[in-house]
């Protein structure tokens, strides 16, 4: 379907109704921009984040998700539904109180199958035991950056092939912020009605206020445990520099783009639950930032899979597993519950820093996860073609784990975990 059918049946199933996008996160920003720029008017967004009655983002009104239970809801509003991993669950929501999709809602992925991500650096300055880079140093392949002009025209085709994309990730396994020419590569995606998602450990010494004056759409900052207990798993992580430039992004963010989503991502670790998960509630009260608490996992399927098929863990790789508050069997067992769904990760089409195309974003290694040595020479459709057809895909399917991510994801986590669960 083309852009104008597409646009031309979106306008007729909504009628004279409001349109509301559910997620005010990266995808909900992303189809808002696109969906006005052709001309379709949004009316708000819908976000369990909401911490008052009602907020402002993109100078609309964001509400919360219990505006849905009113009865005659359907009657004056639509929803396009906009979470990649809470798709499902949003919907099973809207159906509770007898909305029908396609009739009353959609999903993002009905107007934009594929989300990107494209991993601009090649190279991060921690060694985090839970990720692979602890495990082995990467092959010359992952210790680069992608040249701006190099961006510029893999942005051009992503917007070519794929033209209700309105957002992208600049990071999967590298640290976007070591990129030099980060504040053009943001600039040149908002020419082209993109906006953009960055993740940081906020350790590296670079100038935070040039990179959240070019005004990325959104900012998650990893981190696990307060003090000297942040540095056991973000190896090579200062607590002190963290803290110090915590503080500086909450000012820049005031002072450059307040709407802004800055997302403390919180790793549940055996050693990070307790005093130091309060004190960093506290902390991020305090500079207005989100709180979001996770359990911490191995963050590669490189080991997980590995694991599976009855190699052992890399000597990192098994410290993180020791410290994990769901061991690693209980995560796969989880994953498990989900394997009659589709895989999340197929959805997103991950560019290397070189240009080549991973057959999945959650493994790291090079070897076998390969698609397309040049994205900038290689069709969407072959791209995608090749990746439902690889033999990693059916590896990793085998066994139930391709949808490890998105289950940690989907856990609904007690942030006041006590101890029993750290036994």
């Amino acid at each position: 379907m083309n852009v104008q059918n597409a646009l031309d049946l979106l306008r007729q199933t909504v009628g004279a109704r409001d349109i509301w996008i559910w997620g005010a996160g990266n995808q909900g920003r992303g189809i808002c921009q696109v969906l006005r720029s052709h001309r379709i008017n949004i009316a708000g967004f819908i976000d369990r984040s909401v911490r008052g009655e009602s907020e402002q983002l993109m100078g609309l009104p964001v509400c919360k998700p219990d505006m849905v239970n009113a009865s005659d809801f359907g009657d004056d509003h639509f929803v396009i539904i906009a979470s990649y991993f809470f798709e499902i669950d949003i919907a099973s929501q809207l159906q509770a109180v007898n909305l029908l999709e396609g009739r009353d809602f959609l999903g993002y992925t009905r107007l934009k199958p594929v989300d990107y991500s494209v991993d601009i650096s090649g190279t991060c300055n921690l060694k985090c035991i839970s990720c692979p880079r602890a495990t082995r140093s990467p092959d010359e392949r992952k210790l680069g950056f992608m040249p701006l002009e190099t961006f510029q025209r893999v942005l051009d085709k992503i917007v070519a092939e794929s033209p209700f994309v309105g957002n992208i990730q600049l990071y999967q396994w590298g640290e976007p912020t070591l990129h030099p020419q980060l504040p053009e590569i943001i600039a040149y995606a908002h020419e082209k009605g993109v906006r953009c998602a960055i993740s940081s450990n906020l350790n590296a010494k670079v100038d935070y206020a040039r990179i959240l004056a070019a005004k990325p759409e959104w900012l998650r900052i990893s981190a696990s445990g307060w003090g000297e207990d942040y540095e056991i798993t973000h190896t090579k992580g200062r607590w002190s520099v963290f803290l110090e430039h915590l503080r500086e992004v909450a000012r820049l963010r005031r002072e450059y783009h307040p709407e802004m989503k800055v997302e403390v991502y919180y790793h549940l670790y055996k050693h990070s639950v307790g005093e130091g998960l309060e004190r960093f509630r506290t902390l991020c009260e305090e500079l207005n930032l989100e709180l979001h608490p996770v359990y911490a996992y191995l963050v590669s399927l490189d080991d997980v899979l590995a694991h599976c098929e009855g190699h052992p863990l890399p000597e990192p790789a098994q410290k993180a597993a020791d410290l994990l508050l769901l061991n690693l069997d209980q995560g796969i067992d989880i994953a498990r519950r989900y394997a009659h769904l589709s895989c999340d990760a197929l959805r997103c089409v991950n560019i290397n820093w070189d240009a080549s195309v991973s057959t999945c974003m959650m493994y790291y290694y090079p070897e076998a996860n390969i698609v397309a040595q040049d994205y900038l020479t290689t069709s969407l459709d072959d791209i995608q073609t090749r990746r439902y057809a690889s033999d990693l895909c059916k590896r990793c399917s085998s066994h139930g784990i391709h949808q490890y991510c998105s289950s940690y994801a989907r856990l609904d986590t007690d942030v006041s975990i006590t101890a029993d669960m750290q036994g």
